[in-house]
């Protein structure tokens, strides 16, 4: 604002004026008034001229302040709806990347998996149980012509009437890094696992080796095809929008494995149901999930470990003898925080 001047005494004036430093009135909207004794608009008390120019002063401050307000909150709006447009924009991405992978995964599978129709009816108890083998028969044991099936022939246990689940002999040409699939009923999840020369390729290539961010599902490298490895890790993104493993963090939520227990893991040799048995964190800058131990003993000590700092307990029984997969993804508690979802594998039958 411009520094005000009292002028006082103007000859032939009658009255003092507040003027600018250039002689301007101070109000430009002042007009005289034609009664006399009436002060125009702008113009100063003569009986207390610094009473009146301190009013205006604080008014005029007071009106800058109001504007100054104004164009701030526009601008607060401004950058609100930029932020809004720009995370909008971002997830929106995000959400349309996810669902092209999820098209192009959708149709790879159509092509090459044949499903199995009795996946959903094996029980957990069925995994666990041990398979029974053939009986001796005893004396007089046998069965009377059209009582049907031997009474000494071995029950079927649940991978007796397996079907293979993947052609791989048809994906050699198209796709040469895959070594299995894997499968979670009711889920996203059903993907070929790929397997590079590093960890890094198929983080962001689809497994016909096309660029994408979403990537694709692979084996650690230095884990066998076989799954023949202590265990078995494998890699995929945590996607927002639920598909690749974006999925696995609902296992924080013990309500959700107890309706997801058990993946599948198919192999040009094998087929296997991963039973599920913990859920934990890490911070990949300080460990990794082992691939071998030196002995039971480790193996067993990382077992157990993983089991107390699991998000969910299960009553899954693990031993030396067994072999477990590790899936592995992004999470964000913490910065290098990775989700682990670890399963036994249990031979289910033959591909071939």
């Amino acid at each position: 604002m411009e520094d005000l001047k009292i002028v006082e005494d103007v000859p032939g004036n009658g009255r003092n004026d507040i003027s600018s430093n250039d002689g301007a009135p101070a109000d430009g909207n002042a007009n005289a008034c034609g009664t006399e004794g009436s002060v125009a608009s702008g113009a100063i008390n003569n009986e207390n001229p610094y009473e009146s120019a301190e009013t205006i002063s604080i008014e005029d401050n007071a009106g800058r302040k109001r504007k100054r307000k104004i164009r701030i909150l526009y601008a607060l709006m401004g950058v609100s709806i930029a932020a809004v447009v720009f995370f909008a924009g971002g997830l929106g991405y995000e959400l349309y990347t996810s669902w092209k992978s999820q098209q192009y995964y959708t149709s790879m599978s159509s092509d090459i998996v044949t499903r199995p129709r009795d996946i959903g009816n094996i029980s957990l108890n069925d995994l666990l149980a041990p398979q029974k083998k053939p009986s001796e028969p005893s004396a007089g044991s046998a069965t009377s012509p059209g009582d049907g099936a031997d009474a000494n022939e071995p029950e079927a246990g649940p991978g007796s009437d397996w079907k293979p689940y993947v052609d791989f002999e048809s994906l050699g040409a198209d796709y040469p890094g895959i070594t299995a699939w894997l499968l979670s009923e009711g889920t996203y999840i059903d993907y070929p696992i790929m397997r590079g020369d590093d960890n890094s390729f198929y983080l962001n290539h689809l497994p016909d080796g096309t660029k994408h961010r979403s990537g694709s599902v692979f084996l650690d490298h230095r884990s066998g095809t076989d799954f023949s490895d202590r265990n078995s890790v494998l890699y995929g993104h945590m996607s927002k929008a639920g598909d690749m493993f974006g999925s696995l963090k609902y296992y924080r939520d013990k309500s959700y494995f107890d309706t997801h227990p058990v993946m599948y893991i198919f192999t040009p040799e094998k087929d296997y149901a991963l039973v599920l048995f913990a859920g934990y964190l890490l911070d990949s800058g300080v460990e990794v999930p082992p691939i071998n131990f030196k002995d039971d003993a480790e193996f067993e000590k990382h077992i157990n470990d993983i089991k107390q700092r699991s998000f969910f307990k299960t009553e899954i029984d693990v031993t030396a003898d067994d072999r477990i997969v590790s899936l592995a993804t992004c999470a964000y508690d913490y910065a290098n925080a990775r989700w682990i979802i670890v399963g036994k594998l249990v031979e289910i039958g033959s591909a071939g």
